[in-house]
């Protein structure tokens, strides 16, 4: 893959990923069903691809988060099997959150990479450093976003998105001397 200088050059500051769930990590279908306490649940599917690569940058000494407007125990559980630092449920004041995490690990926009695919996506979108959009992102947050993906959400662009930013750092060899 050829990395636009401009995005090359976004890419070897950043020092956080945050990302929505729900049409990135996800295709954005979620289902629901009632246990037996008559409690509703939520049920969706992370990408594998999409999982190793949190797990990848986490490794890497990137720190990673989400921020979502749904709450999913399940999803929240897969999260810190992943070692997402950073986990935001139940919050639409996506911009309030950006700011939070910001000031808690003393960082500045532009090292902060967003992925995001709909509406309340954009106010973060706006203000990362470098701004990604799954190919099958909403029009508007394809307009906000510095960078589309070719992989569309919950079927690996997160994991398009990690490689590039691993290979920009200097830190993918080392995720391939695991596997060689």
């Amino acid at each position: 893959m050829t990395v636009l200088p401009t995005r090359l050059a976004r890419l070897k500051k950043i020092r956080l990923v945050l990302t929505d769930v729900d049409g990135v990590l996800t295709g954005g279908t979620i289902y629901h069903f009632v246990d037996t306490t008559g409690e509703l649940v939520e049920f969706k599917g992370i990408h594998s691809a999409d999982s190793i690569g949190l797990a990848w940058l986490a490794e890497s000494g990137i720190t990673t988060g989400v921020i979502s407007g749904r709450v999913s125990k399940g999803t929240a559980a897969r999260l810190k099997i992943l070692k997402v630092k950073h986990i935001y449920q139940h919050r639409l004041d996506k911009a309030a959150v950006f700011d939070e995490v910001l000031k808690k690990e003393n960082l500045k926009p532009d090292q902060v990479l967003y992925i995001g695919d709909d509406l309340p996506d954009i106010a973060v979108l706006t203000r990362a450093g470098l701004a990604v959009a799954p190919a099958n992102a909403r029009p508007e947050a394809k307009a906000s976003a510095h960078w589309i993906t070719r992989g569309r959400g919950g079927e690996g662009a997160f994991r398009e998105v990690a490689e590039a930013l691993l290979k920009a750092q200097g830190l993918w060899d080392a995720i391939l001397r695991r596997y060689r």
